[in-house]
C-alpha cells in the first residue's frame, strides 16, 4: 500500500463525513497536512497532521469500512508519526470519542486535556470541533 500527500477534495471530505469526522476547518489551517492512500481510483484512507512547532496534532483518520480490520489505520498512523518526526515533532496528541484502544496499542497514552500544550488548545479540534468528552491522548516521539 502506498501512502503519499493528499490535498483535501470531495472525495476525501466524503470519506471523513463517512466515518462522522469533522470538515469545517479543513481549508482553514495552513499547518495541516493530509496523507491518504487510493484502491479502486479512489482515496480508501487518509490521516491528518497539524504540526505546531515541536507538537502536532493526529486527526481525521479514517478508513473505508471495507477495509477496517487489515492493519491501513495503523499504517497511516505510522506514516504520520514518520512525517512528524522529519517535521521536527517531539510529541503528537490526539482527539478520539471512538478510537481510544486502538490509539493506546500504538502507544498513545492518555492525558489531561488541562496538561495539553497551549498550541494544540488553540486548534479548532481541541477548542470547539471535537465534544469535550473525547479522549486527550498523546506519544512522545
Amino acid at each position: 500500500m502506498e501512502i503519499v500527500p493528499i490535498s483535501p477534495d470531495r472525495e476525501m471530505l466524503k470519506l471523513l463525513q463517512g466515518c462522522d469526522l469533522p470538515v469545517s476547518d479543513i481549508d482553514s489551517s495552513d499547518s495541516l497536512y493530509f496523507y491518504g492512500c487510493h484502491g479502486d481510483g479512489k482515496v480508501t484512507g487518509v490521516v491528518g497532521l497539524e504540526v505546531h512547532g515541536k507538537v502536532a496534532l493526529i486527526r481525521s483518520l479514517a478508513v473505508c469500512s471495507n477495509l477496517r480490520r487489515f492493519g491501513v489505520g495503523g499504517l497511516l498512523v505510522q506514516f504520520a508519526e514518520n512525517m512528524a518526526r522529519k517535521k521536527g515533532v517531539e510529541s503528537l496528541f490526539l482527539l478520539t470519542t471512538t478510537a481510544s484502544e486502538f490509539f493506546e496499542r500504538l502507544g498513545y497514552e492518555y492525558y489531561q486535556r488541562e496538561n495539553a500544550p497551549e498550541s494544540i488548545k488553540a486548534t479548532a479540534q481541541f477548542s470547539g470541533l471535537c465534544p469535550a468528552t473525547s479522549s486527550f491522548m498523546g506519544k512522545s516521539l
